[in-house]
């Protein structure tokens, strides 16, 4: 039934063709209520007419004279969805619900009018009534199994509408042909006329018919239910919604009819069959009525604190009246009313946290999202499992469908490196800014049940949005060392040891033969080792320092000169994007120029200058202490000057005339866009 269904917003039908099929579709609706109506009309005439029949204590004839009017009620909604949206089941099966409700009261009725008047067809009503509830029941779990759109929830699903078409069937079949007496409670026994004697066998096994046609149908019709709000989008979760707080509304009426007994509690029974079919009207209707995500909240918060509550009362004042007994029984209430007064407000305020958790995930506890998120960027050892992790703990923590993490990258285009969940909309853009510079954005997904992020997402987004900058530049400066090492060790050292390889199997080679072309290979090899250790020192000393990727340059000089005992000044002006080797070199220098600062000069502070003069980096580390003294140069200035080699910089260590040491070092940004690019903004640094 489900698949021959079509949903509303894939049809291709024209205006005046979709007209012709709504009106008889509104016409048959109508009938079928006022069918329903006439049924109930009738029942009630038949309750009138035989008050003096003998009827079960649990339905008295009062109850079964008003009891009609709740199953018109329960098939209105059925009207409403049927005739606004002809081309969606549930309507019609809502109806169906209220057509075999009507039916089923309207002949246990006619069956009471029959043993009163000795009218005929009886004991065919009596017949009749054994079976009507199968008329209710599938209809029911069919309506649950196609909320809210009228399709099954997914292909795999098919299997579960062939299942409860056989129940169906076999429970139909079962009940009404199933041999010997119609004991159901409410009519007097007698024998089933219609009884097949072949079916006599099933009767041991009935207890497993009724599990696996009744039970397992049901069951089945609530997974479907989950599973549509785990994987659907925002209008059948709000939809959902909408049915879960009709559900609320069921069970807190039902809970109130199990301390009504008699009408009383068949009449709260039946309200809360109402209620769902009114639940369900509005969720296909008219389901942006009301903010439902908070309506839903503050409901299930109060029902569970109903609960508690009248729990805790009862427990309360049973054991009061258990210690109290022998001397003041009396006082047992009062002392559970103050118990239950002292813990309202504490168990308010835990629920509250506790459905609020449930709802919206931890935005209520920005403490425990950030401290969680630290917990899983400490834990993730793989720098390219970092992203997807920050993701996933975002959206994990705040219930969100979507969370996705961008990298701008050199073409200026974003590239996605993380995601979690599938986008159903077009996603909120937070950016990534670390240090004054834009790294990407992270793309977040409204929870299904709502429009927008709320003013507490957006700002606790924000924060989160911070952190994973910082994580997102760490693992761009990881990267770059990569492809850095991955660049000077295939074409540094690689050749090299390539070289050092044919040396060796030429020494071998004339080992015997001739000791003097030996002697020239090995001597090759030697030459060969020493170059691929130079090399490999100078790759060693080009790798990026944890500081300078995670501080910048100047914050990395201020902690190394913090360490040192100095005190230092700074002049700098906000730096443009740094390519890495230009960064890591300056670091170095700066850092010698303190340690000499700090060993030779005989002071405790100096000054660090960091500024960019047309193409150069310009980094000055200045003291006043005792000056150089024309006294050589050490392996830490050597070392210096080798750095700046690499790069074509150049360095000036000088004595001003008022004393002290003055190192100024020039570093050449030009023709160095594309390096620049793979440096990412986290490069980028400001005083």
């Amino acid at each position: 039934m489900a698949e021959m269904v079509q949903s509303r917003a894939g049809s291709e039908t024209h205006w005046p063709a979709r007209a012709m099929v709504r009106v008889p579709a509104a016409w048959l609706a109508w009938v079928l209520w006022l069918f329903i109506a006439g049924c109930a009309g009738l029942t009630m005439a038949l309750v009138a007419g035989s008050r003096s029949a003998p009827r079960p204590d649990w339905h008295p004839w009062a109850l079964a004279l008003v009891e009609p009017v709740s199953f018109v009620a329960f098939a209105l909604p059925g009207l409403v969805v049927a005739t606004r949206r002809p081309r969606n089941p549930v309507g019609w099966l809502l109806l169906s619900c209220g057509l075999g409700m009507a039916a089923d009261n309207l002949v246990h009725a006619y069956g009471a009018y029959a043993l009163v008047h000795h009218a005929a067809g009886g004991v065919l009503a009596m017949w009749s009534a054994r079976w009507m509830f199968v008329c209710v029941t599938f209809p029911f779990f069919f309506l649950l199994l196609l909320f809210p759109d009228g399709r099954l929830p997914s292909a795999r699903w098919r299997f579960s509408g062939w299942y409860m078409g056989t129940a169906s069937a076999l429970t139909l079949t079962l009940a009404a042909l199933l041999p010997g007496p119609i004991p159901d409670g409410y009519f007097p026994s007698a024998e089933n006329p219609l009884g097949v004697p072949a079916l006599a066998l099933a009767r041991p096994f009935l207890g497993l018919v009724t599990l696996l046609c009744t039970a397992v149908p049901g069951v089945l019709a609530v997974m479907s239910l989950l599973f549509r709000f785990r994987a659907g989008d925002a209008l059948i979760r709000r939809q959902l919604e909408w049915v879960a707080l009709a559900v609320l509304a069921v069970a807190a009426l039902f809970g109130a009819s199990a301390f009504q007994h008699g009408a009383v509690g068949a009449v709260l029974v039946d309200l809360g069959t109402v209620a769902f079919s009114t639940g369900v009207m509005i969720a296909i209707v008219r389901d942006r009525l009301l903010d439902i995500d908070r309506v839903l909240s503050r409901s299930l918060l109060y029902t569970l604190l109903t609960l508690i509550m009248t729990g805790l009362y009862a427990g309360a004042v049973s054991v009061f009246g258990l210690v109290l007994r022998s001397f003041a029984s009396g006082a047992a209430p009062l002392l559970a009313t103050a118990v239950v007064a002292a813990a309202l407000q504490p168990l308010r305020a835990a629920l509250q946290r506790l459905v609020s958790r449930l709802l919206y995930g931890l935005r209520d506890d920005p403490y425990a999202v950030m401290a969680g998120l630290g917990r899983c960027l400490e834990a993730t050892a793989e720098a390219d499992r970092v992203l997807p992790e920050a993701a996933h703990t975002t959206a994990r923590a705040l219930k969100l469908p979507y969370v996705a993490i961008e990298l701008t990258q050199e073409t200026g285009e974003g590239l996605e490196v993380a995601r979690y969940g599938s986008p159903a909309s077009v996603p909120v853009c937070l950016p990534l800014v670390h240090r004054g510079r834009r790294l990407g954005a992270l793309l977040v997904e409204p929870r299904p049940s709502e429009e927008c992020l709320s003013p507490a997402d957006l700002r606790l987004l924000h924060e989160l949005a911070r952190h994973v900058a910082t994580a997102a530049s760490a693992v761009r400066a990881t990267e770059q060392e990569r492809s850095r090492l991955r660049r000077d060790l295939h074409d540094g050292i690689g050749p090299k040891l390539v070289g050092i390889g044919f040396s060796v199997r030429a020494a071998r080679a004339s080992l015997h033969r001739a000791p003097d072309r030996t002697d020239r290979a090995l001597a090759q090899a030697l030459d060969g080792i020493a170059a691929a250790q130079s090399a490999l020192r100078q790759v060693v000393a080009g790798l990026r320092p944890t500081d300078v990727v995670v501080l910048g340059l100047i914050g990395a000089l201020r902690n190394s000169a913090q360490q040192l005992g100095l005190r230092l000044a700074v002049e700098a002006a906000a730096l443009p994007l740094l390519p890495a080797d230009v960064e890591t070199v300056a670091f170095r220098i700066g850092e010698g120029a303190l340690a000499n600062t700090a060993r030779h000069a005989q002071v405790d502070r100096c000054r660090l200058g960091v500024i960019v003069r047309d193409t150069r980096l310009v980094l000055t580390v200045e003291d006043n202490g005792r000056g150089r003294n024309d006294a050589p140069e050490g392996a830490g200035i050597t070392g210096m000057r080798e750095l700046c080699a690499q790069i074509g910089a150049t360095l000036d260590i000088t004595t001003p005339r008022g004393g002290g040491t003055r190192v100024e070092a020039c570093l050449p940004l030009a023709d160095r866009s594309a390096e620049a690019g793979r440096a990412g903004p986290d490069a980028g640094n400001r005083s």
